[in-house]
């Protein structure tokens, strides 16, 4: 965690967006200088580029908060079943399998500096707010502090929609004035945080977060069902305990709640997988539900001898993907743990290359002009977006025709190094550029008259 090693592209990328908020010199929206594209909201990079200019590093920083908001996660994860069941071990021993999944089959996520998480937390602290055992308790200060919750946790990642929505159909199904209110509430609170986008970013705000280019392919549907089976089996026991109560239930259970979290989880994450690029990020909100799901249903198996077998069938079926994922995740990591600190010398020694040339760099990997306190970076992927969109980007072709950056730092080897993206590989190679430092990894571009 804190190796100067980037545990994922975005890492960096979160990073400079932070550092560019505490400097104020770029605008978070919309740069002119760093090519850099933003389709998250502000209020990660607020609260992380106010920990840079109090010295923080960006990315450990991040790292460490990541860490913090899965077991934050986990806490009120506990908190929601024990509320809803009043039965303690069983929220536990779900909690704990959550905790296990989230570092097996999301090993990538927890972690890394990303918001991903954060809002996440933010988001169940607004669940664990408006449930209870009696919906007469759920009064306005609480549907209040629930629509507060909701909307930073949307202010921090802006995928997050099944939550407020399962919310909102479910609150019209019990309590149609509650309803009305806890919609009034959440409209006030984002016509807040619009109108304070607005004034401080402008329109720039509402075109690159809503209106994003992003390439899409129907058959990437299949990468976010595949998420599905690597959620330790919560999935399916959750849904099968679920269907099993059914008839039992009323509307006003939160356990409906949570059914609907699941339903409108899969289908946004379903949704939002087949853009180009996606992680598994885009099923959290499934496996969150599906984790809160299985709780409340073991939780409510009537005690017997057959509900004693039926109670371990389900643990079974649960537990069996981390038969695989645990071996597979102890190989990993201990791989990781071998490597990490000769790839800390190696990104050592470009960091210390970088930073000789820190006003006129150009970084694919961000992470490395980040800690070469360098303000220029591309990003690569959402360039490639743009220009596959056949958006011609002028202000980075014309810069790199001109010279300005002493220094382009790429993957690859001298005889194949490549941006990602065969349009600026051209604009690099018409206007000289050639490789200056190289060692099997990562490479480095110096213009050469």
């Amino acid at each position: 965690m804190f190796h100067h090693v980037p545990l994922d592209v975005n890492e960096g990328w979160n990073a400079q967006l932070a550092s560019w908020t505490a400097g104020g010199d770029h605008q978070l929206y919309s740069s002119d200088r760093g090519f850099v594209f933003n389709n998250y909201p502000p209020l990660s990079f607020v609260l992380m580029g106010g920990l840079v200019r109090l010295g923080f590093d960006a990315i450990i920083t991040g790292r460490i908060l990541s860490c913090l908001s899965v077991l934050a996660s986990a806490v009120l994860i506990v908190r929601i079943i024990q509320v809803v069941t009043g039965r303690l071990p069983v929220a536990l021993a779900t909690a704990s399998l959550f905790l296990v999944t989230a570092n097996t089959a999301f090993q990538g996520y927890f972690g890394m500096n990303d918001p991903q998480w954060l809002a996440q937390a933010l988001m169940l602290g607004g669940l664990y707010v408006a449930v209870s055992r009696n919906v007469a308790d759920l009064t306005w200060r609480r549907l209040f502090l629930c629509a507060v919750l909701i909307v930073l946790g949307g202010f921090t990642k802006h995928n997050l929609v099944a939550l407020p929505l399962a919310l909102s159909v479910w609150l019209l199904c019990i309590d149609l004035k509650k309803a009305v209110l806890w919609g009034m509430m959440a409209a006030g609170l984002l016509l807040v945080g619009f109108a304070s986008c607005y004034e401080v970013y402008g329109v720039s705000f509402f075109r690159d977060v809503f209106l994003h280019q992003r390439v899409i392919r129907l058959g990437r549907v299949i990468h976010g069902l595949r998420q599905l089976p690597l959620m330790g089996g919560m999935f399916l026991v959750g849904l099968g305990l679920f269907f099993r109560q059914w008839r039992s239930l009323k509307w006003q259970d939160p356990a409906c709640l949570v059914g609907l979290f699941l339903a409108f989880g899969c289908l946004f994450g379903c949704l939002e997988s087949l853009g180009e690029g996606v992680d598994c990020n885009c099923m959290f909100d499934a496996f969150v539900a599906a984790t809160l799901l299985c709780g409340i249903g073991l939780a409510r198996l009537p005690e017997g001898p057959e509900q004693k077998r039926r109670f371990v069938r389900a643990c079974c079926v649960m537990s069996l993907p981390l038969l695989f994922l645990l071996p597979l995740w102890g190989v990993t990591s201990y791989r990781q743990v071998q490597t990490v600190s000769l790839k800390d010398r190696e990104w050592q020694t470009y960091i210390q290359a970088l930073k000789m040339h820190s006003t006129s760099l150009l970084c694919t990997d961000m992470a490395l002009c980040y800690w070469a306190n360098s303000r220029d970076a591309i990003d690569g992927f959402n360039l490639s977006q743009a220009l596959k969109k056949n958006q011609d980007i002028v202000a980075l072709r014309n810069v790199i025709a001109q010279h300005r950056f002493s220094l382009v730092q790429l993957y690859g080897t001298s005889a194949h190094y490549s941006s990602g993206n065969l349009t600026v590989d051209s604009w690099l190679a018409k206007a000289g550029y050639r490789p200056v430092m190289d060692n099997g990894e990562l490479i480095l571009l110096g213009y050469v008259h």
